[in-house]
């Protein structure tokens, strides 16, 4: 499908977009030039609500792109009977409608898990990852929550991301939805995992689940291309209270990768 695009200014040099896929349109902001970088964010967040400061941080030498995902914030539902193939398909369809030419994918839990499946579905889409609190699949002895105990505990600041789009209720579908789409997701085998080819870097906290943690050691002992970081006295949302410390390991990060990339360009110029 043809994308058709809606823009309106936010405060400061953010740009809010709107595009749609097979009859669902999909909110987007971007802001910045240079670089791609794709974020993803977590389950019932937004993008500007889980990467806007880190964004306008990066914004002098990075295109950032902030999508909703599909039920989020601007953005419509659809059809959400396989939600993580459907969110995937619509950042391919982005990062077409944008000609983002290989984008940084930067995600955060579930957005990690995302960020790792749209480059495993399509090798060479992403020129990095960084996963925060990695997610790579629900190992054979996971307990997942209850969805009861989940609504009893969903943060506050994330239930009302949606009410102006969605009604004050929607928070509950969003979870219900992404809960079960996430937890019938297998863990992916040490033999994928190895074979991703781009710089990959996983990001935890120190005190975030034991599962995460593990799935990010276990990553990066099974990639040569992927390491492993954690970052002190905090939890599942180390982006947000580590704020300073972690644009400094992204921000060093993604300036690697990029020199690395400039660097065997120049080099396969002067063979």
């Amino acid at each position: 499908m043809g994308a058709k695009e809606v823009m309106t200014d936010l405060a400061g040099a953010s740009r809010v977009r709107s595009y749609e896929r097979d009859g669902v349109t999909l909110g987007y902001s971007m802001v910045g030039d240079g670089q791609p970088i794709l974020f993803v964010h977590g389950t019932t967040a937004t993008g500007e609500f889980e990467w806007g400061r880190l964004a306008a941080g990066l914004a002098s030498d990075y295109q950032c792109v902030l999508p909703d995902l599909r039920g989020h914030g601007r953005s419509e539902l659809g059809d959400s009977s396989d939600m993580g193939q459907a969110i995937c398909a619509d950042l391919r369809h982005l990062i077409e409608h944008l000609g983002l030419d290989h984008p940084h994918v930067v995600g955060f839990s579930y957005g990690s898990e995302i960020a790792l499946m749209l480059e495993l579905s399509a090798p060479g889409t992403a020129k990095s990852l960084v996963m925060v609190s990695p997610g790579t699949g629900r190992p054979s002895d996971y307990k997942a929550p209850r969805l009861e105990h989940l609504y009893r505990t969903w943060p506050f600041a994330l239930r009302r991301l949606h009410e102006t789009h969605h009604g004050p209720e929607h928070w509950r579908r969003l979870v219900t939805v992404m809960h079960v789409d996430s937890v019938g997701r297998s863990e992916f085998s040490t033999e994928t995992l190895g074979r991703v080819g781009c710089p990959v870097l996983l990001v935890a906290g120190t005190d975030d689940e034991s599962t995460r943690r593990a799935q990010g050691k276990r990553f990066a002992d099974a990639n040569h291309l992927a390491r492993y970081v954690e970052l002190d006295g905090a939890g599942h949302a180390v982006h947000h209270k580590c704020r300073d410390r972690f644009a400094e390991v992204i921000s060093a990060f993604l300036t690697e990768v990029d020199s690395e990339r400039a660097g065997s360009h120049a080099a396969a110029e002067d063979s």
